[in-house]
């Protein structure tokens, strides 16, 4: 890995001092006092590689989700994925099947579209078997009492593991939820995925779709099976039964859609001409690029796989997905907090602890889901945070050593009510609002240091930051910071 790096790294030095060269020579009028000039580009490609002096190098380079090559998932085995009656209304109008589809619509006639999912089903590989309980494959109404009970058991066991894996964060259910932005709408997935595949989906992403940005929970085998029982029973992933006998409702005219049966599939599986014609078609409306079609894939440049042999906190980085919600310098989403100076932000014995299990800190819609992370995985995590993620510049005399004075935490305290901080934030104490962080435990949470830089100046830490600035005199800052570093588990009120 290291050898790697040093060979990228190696590689854009001697590109800089290329354009040093080809500048210097450029500029060259025979005249030693002539005044040389810097090509723009060299400037440029100077700005792209220099990082702030206060940022420590990182032993491998950043991945951006949100810069992927191609967006949409691998279609090898999407026949195995998906039922043919929802691949045929996905093909003929996405946005109808799910609201928030980034699919556009292609326009394609029925003929097409069976043409297509002809060929589609040509290059899938064998599916996966998943051995079941017989009983969890009966529909209810056919179960025995026992079989109930036990498929019952299954049920409310999964429906507490998409409960504390927080999937809401990033799934919507019929328009609800799904803040972060980048899962699909789950409200009709049972007209769509098949057991065996959702399965395997959630034992391990990545093989499905190396891209996805969504995290591999460390989830058992029985969890999984519990949380896939919930999906493809509970009524709110089924579509809503239209009720057409309420009083004055509109009858809005549906335009049909007509999609492929599993018999018609059946019936045309080899179909060596109609396999032609779908590729053709798949290649016309240029689908490969955005998906990996095999077959189909080496149209578009091949881009090197980095993934091969990661290890450390670069395959945790992975493998959850850290960047979909975080940012780290100036990569990934800015729906979670910044990590860029974590290492000087957070209590590393905390922050351990709350990759575990995280807590509520931040109101409901932004909480970190529970991804069942080891106690190996988080130290990888901490350990990265605290050598890496640094802010060299905070100061680092702030409480160094020393408890804050019952004094300094009075003066705190009143300043703390008087500037109406409890009004947005929860203090373990008097209670308090929700839209800023709860600070019941704060300092077992967060560095006085950065406590001090963030209160100096919101915004310049966080830009999105919507707690205003209150123009505090340092004096006023150390104070508050005194208040805060008192909030520690254990205390009256927490």
């Amino acid at each position: 890995m290291q050898l790697k790096l040093l060979s990228r790294l190696h590689t854009k030095l001697i590109l800089l001092a290329a354009m040093v060269c080809f500048v210097s020579i450029a500029n060259y009028r025979g005249v030693a006092a002539q005044e040389r000039t810097i090509d723009s580009m060299y400037l440029e490609i100077d700005k792209k590689y220099q990082i702030p002096e206060d940022w420590s190098v990182l032993p491998f380079e950043l991945e951006d989700p949100y810069r992927r090559v191609k967006n949409g998932p691998i279609l090898t085995n999407v026949i195995h994925k998906a039922n043919v009656e929802w691949i045929s209304r996905w093909i003929a109008d996405p946005k109808s099947v799910v609201p928030n589809a980034k699919m556009p619509d292609l326009g394609l006639e029925f003929d097409e579209i069976k043409a297509v999912i002809a060929y589609l089903g040509s290059i899938a590989e064998e599916g996966t078997k998943v051995k079941w309980d017989n009983y969890l494959l009966k529909r209810e109404d056919d179960m025995t009492d026992e079989e109930y009970d036990n498929m019952d058991q299954v049920f409310q066991m999964g429906k507490g593991v998409w409960s504390r894996a927080r999937c809401t964060i990033c799934h919507p259910i019929k328009g609800l939820g799904g803040n972060v932005g980048v899962g699909p709408d789950l409200g009709k997935i049972v007209t769509k995925i098949n057991r065996d595949w959702l399965h395997g989906w959630l034992t391990n992403t990545k093989k499905h779709f190396p891209d996805t940005m969504m995290a591999q929970f460390r989830f058992s085998d029985e969890e999984i099976r519990g949380l896939a029982e919930y999906i493809m029973r509970d009524t709110q992933f089924m579509p809503e039964e239209e009720d057409g006998e309420e009083e004055g409702a509109a009858q809005k005219p549906v335009e049909e859609v007509k999609v492929l049966t599993k018999a018609e599939y059946d019936s045309i599986k080899g179909d060596n001409a109609l396999i032609f014609k779908g590729k053709t078609i798949i290649e016309k409306a240029r689908c490969f690029v955005c998906h990996d079609i095999k077959g189909l894939s080496e149209l578009m440049p091949v881009v090197e796989n980095k993934r091969e042999g990661l290890e450390g906190f670069e395959k945790v980085l992975y493998d959850i997905r850290c960047l979909t919600c975080h940012t780290i310098r100036k990569k990934g989403g800015t729906y979670a907090p910044n990590l860029t100076e974590a290492g000087t932000k957070m209590k590393m014995d905390w922050e351990k602890e709350f990759l575990k299990a995280p807590d509520i800190i931040r109101p409901l819609s932004q909480q970190m889901p529970k991804f069942n992370l080891s106690e190996d995985d988080a130290s990888l995590a901490t350990g990265f945070m605290e050598k890496y993620l640094l802010n060299k510049q905070l100061p680092s005399d702030v409480f160094v050593n020393e408890k804050p004075t019952a004094e300094i935490v009075e003066a705190g305290k009143n300043l703390f009510y008087s500037k109406g901080c409890n009004a947005c934030h929860a203090d373990g104490v008097k209670g308090g609002g929700v839209v800023g962080p709860n600070l019941g435990t704060v300092g077992d949470r967060l560095q006085p240091a950065y406590m001090f830089h963030h209160l100096k100046n919101p915004t310049a830490v966080n830009p999105r930051a919507i707690e205003p600035n209150y123009g505090f005199s340092d004096q006023d800052i150390k104070m508050l910071v005194g208040f805060l570093v008192d909030h520690v588990k254990g205390k009256e009120g927490n």
